[in-house]
């Protein structure tokens, strides 16, 4: 047997030199060729772990199962390993010791330190101020876990064998963050999580939008960061990584400043975010029906969709649309013009134009447009105020109600069975609504003075009535040069039509046959009904001519 180092067996110690062993330790025995097991009492593994030599008074006591003569059994103790080799799992530097192997597993970051210990059954146990000088020889100066070394000395003291135990660790360096945009322009619809109980949640949007004005302010560029630094176990500092550049381009539309921070828009449009690039557009396509995978649009610009637009996704945008599909029960708002194939509104879907409407057809819609309405086939039970011309190119406006400044034409007006149908031309909607108003005030006054007894409130409420009657002239005898109070039916009207122009209000009782053009008389009052002309040809300009010819025939006679 290879070492340097006597046994005693009367006692089981083991005495001599405990250097570190370059040779080989081969499997030691007994004279009677069985290995020692030896347990530790409390007391030994006290002195053993302050680093002191156990007295002789205490020496280990080999492990029985006989009784004492207490009849107790002696308590167990923890057996010292009986392997001479450690197992291959353990790695790291190896400090080789005769009672034991201590190994150090530092990783080329030295960002930690692992140690495996292999307790033998010949020598002393590593103590604790061991352990500290083999981590200091191995430069593990920093954060060292003292609460793990203390355990780690006490388990090593009574020979249990541990494997992989952190007892030190260094600080891994932070790198710094890329730059980025920040987003300081609030949207104008935004998705809400369902996890948020305090807002209701409106399924129908599903993507935010956020809508910028000329020379509004987007963003700032946040410059990237410089980071962290760390330290290793031996007390090095690991230098930080800086962040990146911004990894996004900042595209078209936008205005960067001077110092490279403040990004501004310089159109009017939707600010448009993707992975590569930052953008305003002024466009936006929908290829395909606007659904839950679209969702509600609130574009400030001009939208394109390629498809339908379903039930309740509304559309705002507020440079045009466009439609080549039909639109359902939604509400389509835009400053500029409005192209749609159809709309059927079920009597709730509704249009705000700020320009031209032009559509295939339109049934059962609240229509409010401030430009001419241009509709190819039919208008069908709308309600509708336009501040231009109402023209139906091959088919009829039938039921519901129309209010035009600008003249009405149509093939037909009204409809075989007679459906109600009221047309209002050469007014404005607004002076139409608030002359409704006024008179509606009126009618209450004067069933109030009809109710009171009181000569005093009779002649404040007479005085009401006549302001109210002055106000309503006002409205009627207003001049609009845009007006033109003109009615044109291509092929047929109906009866059960109410037709209004300028101060006359009359219902046709009696289907006529067109083409013919319908007017005010000025003269004799009513209706005049004549060869028809077109809408460029202003209905004033005929009454005069009229007015000139019937003068003319007064002074030939």
């Amino acid at each position: 047997m290879k070492l340097r180092t006597a046994v005693n067996q009367e006692n089981g110690r083991q005495s001599g030199t405990e250097d570190a062993m370059s040779t080989e330790i081969e499997n030691p025995v007994t004279t009677e060729g069985e290995i020692p097991i030896t347990t530790v009492s409390e007391e030994q593994i006290a002195a053993v772990v302050a680093g002191e030599e156990p007295a002789d008074d205490q020496a280990p006591i080999v492990a029985s199962d006989q009784p004492t003569e207490d009849n107790e059994k002696p308590a167990a103790a923890p057996v010292v390993n009986q392997m001479t080799v450690a197992p291959p799992s353990f790695t790291g530097v190896e400090v080789k010791k005769l009672g034991y192997s201590l190994f150090l597993n530092i990783p080329d970051n030295q960002l930690e330190c692992r140690c495996s210990y292999f307790p033998r059954n010949l020598g002393s146990m590593m103590t604790r101020d061991e352990l500290a000088e083999h981590l200091m020889q191995h430069k593990v100066l920093e954060g060292i876990d003292q609460e793990a070394c203390e355990s780690f000395a006490i388990r090593a003291a009574t020979g249990q064998m541990m494997q992989g135990v952190l007892l030190a660790s260094g600080t891994a360096p932070v790198g710094g963050s890329d730059a980025a945009v920040e987003i300081t322009a609030h949207p104008s619809t935004a998705v809400i999580s369902g996890e948020d109980d305090s807002t209701d949640v409106d399924m129908y949007i599903v993507q935010t939008f956020i809508n910028v004005e000329y020379g509004e302010e987007i963003g700032h560029v946040i410059p990237p960061g410089s980071g962290t630094d760390g330290r290793t176990i031996s007390g090095k500092s690991i230098a930080a990584e800086a962040g990146k550049g911004l990894k996004c381009a900042i595209g078209k539309n936008i205005n960067i400043s001077d110092d490279g921070v403040r990004l501004t828009s310089t159109i009017i449009g939707r600010l448009c975010q993707t992975a590569s690039e930052i953008s305003v557009a002024e466009e936006y396509v929908v290829k395909g029906n606007v659904g839950f995978k679209v969702g509600v649009i609130d574009f400030k610009g001009f939208v394109e969709v390629r498809g339908d637009v379903l039930d309740n996704f509304d559309i705002i945008a507020s440079k045009g649309l466009t439609v080549t599909g039909n639109i359902g029960v939604c509400t389509i708002v835009s400053e500029g013009d409005i192209t749609v194939c159809g709309m059927d509104g079920q009597g709730i879907g509704k249009i705000v134009c700020g320009g031209n409407l032009h559509a295939h057809f339109v049934h059962d819609v609240d229509i409010e447009c401030s430009g001419d309405i241009l509709v190819d086939v039919e208008i069908h039970n709308c309600t509708i105020r336009c501040l231009g011309k109402v023209i139906v190119e091959k088919g009829a406006i039938q039921g519901g109600s129309c209010i035009a400044r600008g003249g009405i034409e149509a093939q037909k007006i009204g409809s075989p069975s007679s459906k109600f149908t009221q047309l209002i031309d050469g007014m404005d909607y607004h002076d139409v609504e608030e002359m409704e108003r006024l008179v509606t005030q009126l009618s209450e006054v004067q069933g109030r003075i009809v109710k009171s007894s009181s000569k005093i409130e009779i002649d404040a409420l007479r005085k009401k009535t006549s302001e109210l009657s002055r106000m309503i002239m006002a409205i009627k005898n207003k001049t609009d040069a845009a007006a033109n109070a003109k009615i044109n039916a291509k092929s047929t009207l109906y009866e059960n039509v109410r037709l209004s122009l300028g101060s006359v209000t009359e219902t046709i009782f009696e289907q006529k046959s067109g083409p013919l053009t319908i007017i005010e008389n000025s003269i004799e009052g009513g209706l005049r009904f004549l060869s028809m002309t077109g809408l460029n040809v202003r209905a004033a300009d005929i009454e005069l001519a009229l007015i000139h010819e019937m003068k003319a025939s007064v002074v030939a006679a």
